[in-house]
């Protein structure tokens, strides 16, 4: 052996000799001699040097463990199965614990060459553990005799050992729970406590001890937990009874600090007395009275009170007293300095027989703070905070009385819907705290104009309600004096206010409704001065408008078709119709799609009949998206239809539509699904668009235009457009509107706006379509000043699509024989 090599051996040798492990190996197929290392020879108790076979290895076993180890040899050396076994040795010693292991050693093809092993000293492990199983019996038998809940948990919490006690407090047996987690049995979503003490106790090798409450047993258990090295032991006591008289003393204690409110004890009137007389006060008296007890002792308990006393309610106590023996009450009692405070008071009789009172005993408890947070409370329900008039919840109580009295004893009231115009306008430009300021100074005025008897109530934001309770019994005098005071208010209001030195001046809109007789409801009563009120503003603000009842009907009217317009949109009950374009040779070259309603009882509903509604509603939006993809959807079907593969169809965007923040998103969406050619897709756009944000507007017409969408300017003329915005719109058509066309040959000014728009649109290179063309001479009169193409009554009236599709069939011919210009 090298002198590198030695002391590795050395090593190894010396490793085997404190482990108390011996090597062999041996070759195969020829099992003759094991070569071995001398711990393997000092375990067996072999000579040094001696020689040893495989079969003398297995002669060294017990008789007991012979059979199994030849058995494991043969095993090994023949199929390569290893194995780790603990038997029994004979040496000159005597027997000895070992552990033996062999695996096979193969060679490249798999096949067994050779065997190695250990065996391993285990006698000393052995006797440990029969040490340890008879300490365990010993053990055993001392937990039995623990009086109390014991069981042990390993690291994890889980039951290691339950003693009998344990299982009739837990009411589950040891075979159970062994190796569950205790938390099953006893923690919650509600009682947490247990875990996690038991885990820091663990965590930290730190005893605890607690109490909590069980709710699955129902009982309070006292919890001690020792750690040690394989986990916890745990005590359990049931404690509930100790809990029980721990509560019991606290409620005890709880009645006893009553005695921090102020007793006092008055001995009843006798023959030499009339009234009673105080024999004793408390602490608390003193404290709060300012009086010591010298001073009141003798003294009739009415020196307490001062000249704010409610009488009454010291007689209603007085008569509730004999009845009940009891009386309970709030009283304004009176300090030795002159202030006050609130006392809430109990009075018991003591009486020694059924007949005979001795004293009476009041108890009482300072409730000042109590009712200062109760006016502050009905302050904050019944007051607006910011103007100090009363808020929505008073008026609608105050109304429905009104309603009521007037209702009953035929008296005239009205009631004055009132709004701050432009509030807005003040709070974006100088301001909230400015706002606030004006709410407050009209809050002041419209109390300056009407009576005490009258109610000015701030609903909230810019709106006041002023309740008139007393006109008299005149109809037309109430409404005539009612007239003059919102006049009143109108002036009072043009008046300027003077906000933290800024002189601003507004106006305001009212809207009154009257009452007499019987209306169904408070909240009726305020939507027709609500009503009334959004009338004057229509009317130019600054003005007075009385309640009608068309104008209820016109809001039901306009409810009742949102409501179907919601159900149309629903069950698909629009359609398009379309309209065909011609250009100059009267061929046709594009259509119009224009919506229609099929109502199921109306029948075909026109545009101008539901749009506003949907423009209101809301509704245009899916309406509008509805007719976007309808129309795609036509154009992609046309693609495979020579008669119309190269018609454009043109659809009106509304200008709520078009400033959706996805409807160019949604125009491309469509484009992509139906596969359709952008230029034959024609969006007419309204002049309207044009009245405010220009650059968002050509930044959306930029984007549709890139795409190949082309883009109309519908009714020009009309609206908002002039020369510096026009040029700089990304636009292809100009569409002139009807009601110039109409008129084109016998009104010079319509047709001079007709020609200066042809010219107009031919000077930016844009194609100009006439609408409403209804006679040929028009048409001659348009061709004549040069426009493109033409859409009217002339050609075809709006047609569903299954006539438009046969009007295409019959156009061709037609269109030969149309006159040249």
């Amino acid at each position: 052996m090298s002198a590198a090599l030695q002391p590795a051996d050395h090593r190894l040798a010396m490793a085997e000799r404190i482990a108390h492990i011996g090597s062999w190996a041996l070759d195969l197929p020829n099992p003759q001699l094991l070569a071995y290392s001398s711990e393997f020879a000092a375990i067996l108790g072999l000579p040094a040097n001696a020689l040893l076979t495989l079969g003398e290895l297995a002669g060294r076993f017990r008789p007991e463990c012979r059979g199994r180890i030849e058995w494991l040899l043969q095993q090994c050396s023949s199929h390569g199965m290893a194995f780790d076994e603990e038997m029994q040795i004979e040496t000159p010693a005597g027997r000895t614990w070992v552990r033996v292991a062999c695996e096979a050693v193969q060679n490249k093809r798999g096949q067994v060459k050779g065997l190695q092993g250990v065996l391993q000293d285990i006698s000393g492990q052995k006797q440990a553990q029969q040490e340890t199983l008879r300490l365990a019996m010993r053990l055993t038998t001392t937990l039995a005799s623990i009086t109390e809940a014991f069981v042990t948990l390993d690291r994890q919490c889980c039951f290691t050992y339950l003693n009998q006690e344990s299982e009739q407090l837990l009411r589950y047996t040891t075979g159970e729970l062994l190796g569950k987690e205790i938390w099953l049995v006893l923690v919650n979503d509600q009682n947490q406590r247990l875990r996690q003490e038991l885990q820091r106790s663990i965590a930290t090798n730190r005893q605890v001890e607690f109490e909590d409450f069980y709710p699955g047993l129902g009982k309070w258990l006292e919890v001690r937990a020792y750690p040690f090295t394989e986990g916890l032991a745990v005590y359990f006591r049931d404690v509930s009874k100790r809990r029980k008289s721990q509560e019991q003393l606290m409620l005890l204690e709880t009645c006893i600090s009553r005695l921090n409110d102020i007793v006092l004890i008055a001995e009843a009137h006798s023959a030499s007395r009339k009234v009673p007389y105080i024999v004793f006060v408390n602490q608390a008296f003193e404290q709060h009275t300012g009086y010591n007890r010298h001073e009141v002792l003798g003294q009739t308990p009415g020196k307490l009170f001062g000249p704010g006393v409610a009488h009454d309610e010291l007689q209603r106590m007085a008569k509730t007293l004999l009845r009940k023996r009891q009386a309970r009450s709030e009283l304004l009692i009176y300090r030795k300095n002159g202030s006050c405070f609130w006392l809430e008071l109990e009075i018991v009789q003591v009486a020694a027989t059924a007949d005979e009172l001795t004293h009476w005993v009041a108890v009482g408890r300072d409730i000042t703070q109590r009712k200062v947070n109760a006016d502050a409370i009905h302050q904050l329900a019944f007051y607006d905070p910011l103007t100090t008039l009363p808020n929505r919840l008073l008026l609608l109580n105050r109304l429905e009385q009104v309603m009521s009295q007037s209702a009953h004893l035929r008296r005239q009231g009205a009631l004055m819907f009132i709004d701050v115009d432009k509030l807005k306008v003040l709070n974006d430009t100088l301001g909230h705290h400015k706002g606030d300021l004006l709410l407050q100074q009209v809050a002041t005025r419209l109390a300056g104009c009407v009576e005490d008897t009258d109610t000015v109530a701030r609903l909230g934001g810019d709106e006041f309600v002023v309740l008139l309770e007393n006109l008299g019994d005149d109809a037309d005098a109430a409404i005539r004096q009612t007239r003059k005071l919102a006049g009143k208010v109108l002036d009072e209001l043009r008046e300027p206010f003077d906000l933290a030195g800024h002189q601003h001046y507004t106006t305001s809109s009212i809207g009154v409704t009257s009452l007499h007789g019987a209306h169904d409801s408070v909240s009726e009563v305020l939507k027709q001065a609500d009503l009334a009120m959004y009338q004057a503003k229509t009317a130019g603000r600054n003005a007075l408008c009385f309640f009608d009842p068309e104008m209820q009907a016109a809001v039901n009217a306009n409810a009742a078709a949102s409501s179907e317009l919601h159900i149309a949109l629903k069950k698909q009950e629009f359609v398009l119709h379309y309209q065909p374009q011609v250009d100059r040779q009267g061929r046709v070259n594009g259509v119009e799609a224009l919506l229609r309603w099929q109502h199921p009882k109306r029948g075909l509903v026109m545009p101008s009949d539901f749009i506003p509604m949907a423009e209101e509603t809301g509704l245009i939006l899916p309406l509008g998206q509805w007719a976007l993809a309808t129309a795609c959807e036509q154009l992609a079907a046309w693609a495979q239809w020579p008669q119309a593969a190269s018609l454009s169809i043109a659809v009106n965007v509304s200008v709520r539509q078009f400033r959706h923040p996805d409807f160019v998103d949604q125009v491309m969406a469509e484009i992509r699904r139906t596969g359709i050619k952008p230029q034959h897709l024609k969006l007419e756009l309204t002049e309207t668009l044009l009245a405010d944000g220009m650059d968002v507007t050509l930044a959306r017409m930029g984007t549709l235009k890139a795409l190949g969408v082309t883009l109309a300017l519908d009714d020009f003329g009309m609206g908002y457009s002039s020369l510096s915005v026009l040029k700089r719109l990304p636009l292809d058509q100009l569409k002139i509107d009807k009601s110039f066309v109409a008129e084109v040959l016998t009104d010079p000014a319509d047709a001079a706006i007709s020609r200066t728009i042809i010219t107009l649109a031919h000077s930016l290179n844009l194609k100009v379509v006439a609408e409403g063309v209804e006679t040929r001479a028009q048409q001659d009169f348009l061709v004549a000043e040069g426009c493109d193409q033409f859409q009217g009554f002339l050609f075809a009236k709006p047609l569903p699509i299954g006539e438009l599709e046969a009007y295409l069939m019959q156009a061709a011919p037609s269109a030969a024989m149309a006159p040249e210009y």
